[in-house]
């Protein structure tokens, strides 16, 4: 248990290589989530899935990170 602890620490540490493998990771998944979702032999309908599915991501990023600095940027300085 103290080994998952401590690998979980540092994937999330900002000093260590682990929370850059990690954060390569994840848009490694996410890029392949959105190659994996457009691929259509109908080249109008791939670019209007490809539009909706970087719209819907865009949105979601700024939704969350607005969120979370309004959970936790307020009071800071």
């Amino acid at each position: 248990m103290d080994v998952i602890k401590e690998l979980i620490a540092k994937a999330f540490a900002v000093d260590s290589i682990w929370s850059v493998v990690l954060r390569g990771i994840i848009w490694i998944v996410i890029a392949m989530i959105i190659i994996i979702s457009v691929d259509s032999p109908n080249s109008d309908l791939s670019s209007k899935k490809l539009k909706a599915n970087l719209g819907f991501f865009t949105m979601f990023l700024l939704l969350s990170g607005g969120l979370v600095y309004l959970l936790f940027g307020i009071g800071t300085k």
